[in-house]
């Protein structure tokens, strides 16, 4: 049975805060929906990544979801909790947060992570995060070529030694280029781009506390694009992790330098690595993420809904009023977790 066969068993509401963003999916009348492959270069905020490529993808598989920029009282409504205010007094809605890399949201019934490491109760659900839209894969005749090395993300998320100067030209005496593809003024993303790049590049410097939320996107994108990766000792990373074709682990620039000469040195270990990244690759298709939604939606979910929907006005009114104090705390938490706490890439402590 696919998911064409299938219906969910209450209809879901995907709450759009921003939807000056999206003005073609709040017609008034019925338009065509469009693929989000051709979206790559809008979907940048949580709320996109969250909200709108889920809508679209299981809209187009005709499951009974819709688009709002309220929450409708009464109903299952998804939001991304990253928008999600005290101020919006939305205990009369079971709501569906999308927690993505910010703050435990107590506001919600039910949160959606995307590490696993972030699944605190039974009400936390681990779903990946949907890879990189519209996303070109490496052309095969580059064969075990490699020469360009890519961080794709803004600068500023690379570790600094990984962007220096002497990092360059160390590459470049191996015969590398580094790509940082980031947002650049009046100039398109490019992130999902993958054609002629031949490694990935992810090293960042986070708190211990703040890696815990992070996902493992950029490597599940390096294995759909077939591009080996170079990556940080993030936990979302290691998680993943079954094999050492999985992916490199770097820490210093000169891991780095090693990683590179080895498998331009060894360009049969290049192409086990692709051809392990396709085979990892099948978890994270489309139709592999559609049924995990749908199967999210239709069981805990469904499941919460019925429970919440027994509950009275008062008490729903009660558990908002501790929810908002529990809120603000997290928020409060989140922050000083992001910004203090020790850092294993340059050992520091913050």
């Amino acid at each position: 049975m696919t998911i064409s066969d299938l219906s969910l068993p209450y209809p879901v509401t995907f709450v759009v805060r921003y939807p000056e963003r999206w003005p073609e999916l709040f017609q008034p009348y019925k338009t065509l929906l469009p693929d989000p492959n051709s979206l790559h270069s809008r979907i940048q905020t949580n709320e996109e990544c969250w909200i709108i490529l889920t809508y679209l993808y299981l809209k187009r598989k005709h499951l009974t979801v819709s688009i709002s920029d309220r929450f409708i009282p009464g109903q299952i409504c998804v939001v991304s909790s990253l928008d999600l205010k005290i101020s919006d007094r939305n205990f009369n809605s079971f709501v569906v947060g999308c927690r993505s890399d910010g703050f435990q949201p107590p506001l919600c019934d039910i949160t959606v992570v995307q590490n696993k490491l972030c699944l605190d109760s039974e009400t936390d659900i681990f779903i990946p995060h949907w890879p990189q839209p519209g996303l070109i894969p490496r052309l095969k005749e580059r064969g075990s070529t490699i020469e360009n090395i890519v961080f794709k993300g803004d600068e500023i998320n690379l570790y600094e030694s990984f962007r220096s100067p002497e990092f360059k030209r160390e590459l470049e005496k191996l015969g590398v280029t580094l790509r940082i593809n980031g947002q650049l003024e009046n100039q398109p993303v490019r992130w999902h781009d993958y054609s002629t790049d031949d490694l990935v590049l992810a090293v960042r410097d986070v708190t211990e506390k703040d890696a815990l939320v992070k996902p493992a996107s950029k490597l599940v994108n390096a294995w759909i694009a077939g591009v080996p990766a170079l990556l940080g000792p993030e936990p979302a990373f290691r998680e993943q992790r079954k094999s050492e074709l999985d992916y490199i682990e770097v820490t210093t620039p000169q891991a780095v330098f090693e990683a590179v000469q080895l498998l331009k040195s060894h360009p049969e270990l290049y192409q086990q690595m692709v051809a392990s990244g396709n085979k990892r690759a099948e978890d994270f298709t489309e139709e592999k993420m559609i049924q995990r939604w749908y199967e999210f939606l239709a069981g805990p979910v469904a499941d919460g809904y019925k429970r919440w929907q027994q509950r009275s006005q008062v008490s729903r009114m009660a558990e908002f009023a501790l929810r908002s104090v529990q809120h603000k705390i997290s928020v409060r938490k989140a922050l000083y977790d992001r910004l203090h706490g020790y850092r294993p890439i340059s050992g520091t402590h913050t």
